[in-house]
């Protein structure tokens, strides 16, 4: 006789579903980093070089100061001897060379660095004007890639880095899609070396303010690895090459006005570039020494700049700002005066509703807001805003409707999925996933944000249009938290003991959460009033060996005082509570039993909880467990179709092992042992729980269930709910009529869900079982709720994911004839397999 696991073959279709951690797409970001350059200059130019301090030093500051990483090793030597041997024994990302090298001509050097390490790129550092004839021809530059014009400023060589880096990123990166990259047509060495560190500087500025946005450590590293690219192209031919690669990705264009077409010198290849190339969508920014240009780039509609050192930075800063969505966004009348700005999209989403619709037409016509939402990365957003024209709209205020709706949905589903870290300036709290603190989600946590991401890369969302499937808003306070409170409250002084129940439950209440713990929570509070579950998530929950449900304390909440600081008292004191029965007698006992020496650390979930309000209380329609793996299948239920259990109302009667319906989502119609209606009367559900809502003023030490009232099965008649989950008994025909529209008792079928699909009850179950159980790799266990929304739709919710604890007894066995031959005795109609120790003697009666 052989044993498998419960992973076996399922005839039932595997739903597509793709995993992708958050993190994936930073690391494909930025693969090319300059980590070590080889400096070639003499003992007198380095000594230019350093003339203001050390250039490493300098270097350095200027890292720090733009919140880069770490910067690059320079190795210096003096000849070009020196520098090949150097390229033969080591590996270098970059090559600076002088103008001046003692021992070989800079061009004849940089063709032989290029021989001995391939593609190799190497720029040219001129030290004066005088220099530049030398190599202002393209053509007479042979290995070098750029000429730079030294001004003693060390954000030069962080823009030479970075020019090199986007330069070898930019094809890849941009693939990607939300990398924007920003097109500069110069052929001037002294110009671009005079604005490209000014160009940088800003642009790693707006990145450093994007990744305070992020809304975790994720999606923070990925909006720095994703910030714009800089092209630089001397030619038009080259510029053209460049726009027709990248212009889905351009931010905008910066050009100077005469510079080489063709092979040859064009007076307004600038002009001609504009005319012939670019889109009119895209922001163009002229420069020239040329004043008299400024006339023919009015004309066209775009930006002027005069080129001078003096103006430089104030020039590109205000091109940035006013045309390519830098910085806040303001909003104007038509006059050009200032209405409001806004520097977040939270802020804009607030905002906008308050400024005057004349601001939001002007702004709409110019196209600013899709140019400013994608300069702060919202790519998908921003290309959706873009082909809208206010003549799209019957009028401003249907646009301005229009706006708001297309942001909160992008800023909703980005949150979608992820873990969301919890702050004062980007709190929201629909349909997220929220994180307060450090250290671990625990085990209920970790499933739920496991199961969030599932549910954002699975098609089950959008299978069921009828019906929205998502999880229960959550906020997640850390296991750090757990440990700071039992430091700063000395509680762990009071676990080594001997301690009761009760005790324990009155020292963790009286003791003190964090100060800033309390006012995240009281941020928490003002923005939700909805009641409230607050569940434990421990270190050891959902663990894969052993089975930890039911173990530590949930307590549900009304939070519906009028009195802020008693309902934040409430809140603290449920999740003191909850961090109580860590080490409840029960908690403790269980613990050492199954896993003894385990360390347990707690943390804590507060989720809406799942339900409407009907008069005084509030339920949900139906609650339960379903399991992917059913253990002891009836014929035609197969073990892989799975099983649920599911009530009318609050999960508990479930959990506590009440009696409740199962059946097989594969078979709905079918409930396994229940043929007659005395048995179904007799095997089904006759109370359930709800919230109680007119206690406004409790103590929760008094027991989980203080906040719940139990309900007998026809105190719900007036609610509606048991339209969906009832069956009216005949006592006249003796028989079950689905419905609870007829006279004579209730009995809870689940018919209206489960026969005439009043809700698409079966089918989300199964897809989601389905799904947790290929993403987890094993069968899997959920918890769900499901109700109506205010406009009537159909909601389901997953409140908890976990791997399905298959103990060696409840594993499949597969009896051959080999087995049967050899038996004892046998039989066709067992249920379920098991395991009893101690057996010595079995007497057969024939």
């Amino acid at each position: 006789m052989t044993e498998r696991s419960l992973e076996n073959k399922s005839d039932r279709p595997t739903p597509e579903v793709d995993y992708r951690p958050t993190s994936r797409d930073y690391f494909y970001l930025m693969k090319f980093k300059v980590t070590k350059i080889l400096l070639i200059s003499s003992l007198y130019d380095a000594f230019t070089l350093e003339e203001e301090g050390l250039l490493m030093e300098q270097i350095s500051s200027e890292y720090r100061d733009l919140a880069l990483s770490s910067p690059p090793q320079i190795v210096r030597v003096s000849t070009g001897e020196e520098a090949l041997e150097e390229l033969r024994q080591r590996r270098y990302d970059l090559v600076i060379t002088m103008s001046q090298v003692v021992d070989v001509d800079p061009c004849e050097l940089c063709a032989q660095a290029c021989a001995i390490q391939p593609d190799i790129p190497v720029m040219l550092l001129a030290a004066g004007p005088e220099e530049f004839p030398v190599f202002q021809s393209i053509k007479d530059r042979k290995g070098i890639d750029k000429v730079f014009y030294w001004t003693g400023d060390a954000s030069l060589f962080i823009a030479i880095i970075k020019y090199v880096e986007d330069k070898v990123n930019a094809t890849a990166d941009t693939r990607i899609g939300t990398v924007k990259a920003l097109l500069v047509i110069e052929d001037s060495p002294m110009d671009y070396s005079a604005f490209l560190p000014v160009l940088y500087t800003e642009i790693m500025r707006q990145t450093e303010a994007l990744i305070a946005e992020g809304l975790n450590e994720q999606e923070k590293w990925f909006r720095k690895k994703s910030r714009p690219k800089i092209l630089l192209a001397e030619t038009f031919d080259e510029a053209r090459e460049l726009y027709e690669k990248y212009k889905k990705n351009l931010l905008g264009i910066i050009t100077d006005v005469t510079y080489p077409r063709g092979g040859r010198i064009e007076e307004e290849a600038g002009f001609q570039f504009i005319d012939e190339v670019v889109d009119e969508d895209i922001p163009v920014l002229i420069q020239s020494r040329q004043s008299h240009h400024r006339q023919r780039a009015d004309q066209l509609g775009v930006s002027f700049r005069q080129k001078s050192s003096e103006t430089v930075t104030q020039g590109i800063r205000s091109f940035l700002k006013q045309h390519l969505g830098f910085g806040d966004f303001v909003f104007l009348r038509p006059d050009g005066s200032e209405v409001a700005r806004v520097s977040e999209i939270t802020e804009f989403v607030d905002v906008i509703q308050r400024v005057p619709l004349e601001s939001i037409r002007y702004h709409g016509h110019k196209n600013d807001f899709s140019r400013w939402l994608l300069a702060r990365g919202e790519t998908t957003l921003a290309l959706e805003l873009k082909p809208k024209r206010v003549s799209d709209f019957k009028d401003d205020t249907e646009m301005k409707e229009y706006l708001v709706a297309a942001i909160r949905k992008s800023q909703r589903e980005k949150r979608l999925g992820i873990v969301t870290e919890f702050s004062r300036e980007t709190f929201e709290f629909e349909e997220t996933f929220n994180r307060l603190g450090g250290g671990s989600l625990g085990g209920k946590g970790r499933g739920l944000a496991f199961l969030g991401q599932l549910l954002h890369h699975s098609n089950v969302g959008r299978s069921f249009q009828d019906c929205r499937v998502h999880l229960p808003s959550t906020l997640v306070i850390g296991t750090d938290i757990f440990d700071m409170f039992m430091a700063e409250n000395g509680l762990y002084d009071l676990i080594a003991g001997n301690v009761s129940d009760a005790e324990l439950s009155t020292r963790f209440s009286e003791a003190k959460l964090p100060e800033e713990i309390r006012e995240s929570l009281r941020l928490f509070l003002r923005n939700v009033r909805q009641p409230l579950a607050v569940r434990s998530s421990s270190l050891l929950e959902d663990s894969q060996s052993q089975p930890f449900a039911g173990v530590y304390a949930t307590y549900m909440l009304p939070n519906n005082c009028d009195d802020e600081s008693l309902r934040l008292d409430q809140l603290c004191q449920a999740v003191k509570l909850v961090y109580a029965s860590t080490f409840s007698e029960k908690a403790k006992a269980y613990t050492q039993s199954v896993l003894p020496g385990a360390e347990e650390k707690m943390a804590v979930l507060v989720q809406k909880l799942v339900g409407r309000q009907y008069g005084t209380r509030f339920y949900p329609i139906f609650s339960g467990v379903g399991q992917s793996a059913n253990f002891y299948p009836v014929s035609p239920l197969k073990r892989e179709d799975g099983i649920v259990c599911v009530a009318l109302g609050l999960g508990r009667i479930v959990v506590e092992g009440g009696k409740v319906l199962s059946f097989s989502p594969a078979y709905p119609a079918i409930l396994p042992g229940l043929t007659t209606p005395e048995e179904i009367a007799d095997s089904t559900q006759s109370y359930f729980y709800a919230l109680d809502l007119k206690k406004t003023r409790f103590d929760l030490k008094e027991g989980e269930e203080t906040m719940l009232e139990v309900l007998q099965i026809q105190d719900a008649e007036g609610d509606g709910t048991l339209d969906y989950v009832a069956s009216t008994y005949d006592i006249n025909d003796n028989r079950l009529r689905d419905g609870a529209t007829s006279r004579g008792p209730k009995i809870v079928t689940f018919a209206g869900i489960r026969k005439l699909g009043m809700l698409p009850f079966a089918d989300v179950v199964r897809e989601l079982l389905a799904i947790g159980e290929k993403g987890m790799g094993r069968p899997i266990e959920i918890e769900y709720a499901g109700t109506l929304a205010p406009d009537g739709t159909p909601e389901f919710y997953v409140l908890q994911i976990r791997p399905l604890v298959t103990l060696r007894e409840r594993q499949q066995v597969i009896i051959d004839k080999a087995d049967l031959d050899n038996a004892l005795i046998s039989t066709t109609d067992a249920l379920g397999n098991g395991m009893l120790d101690g057996i010595e003697d079995v007497v057969i009666v024939s």
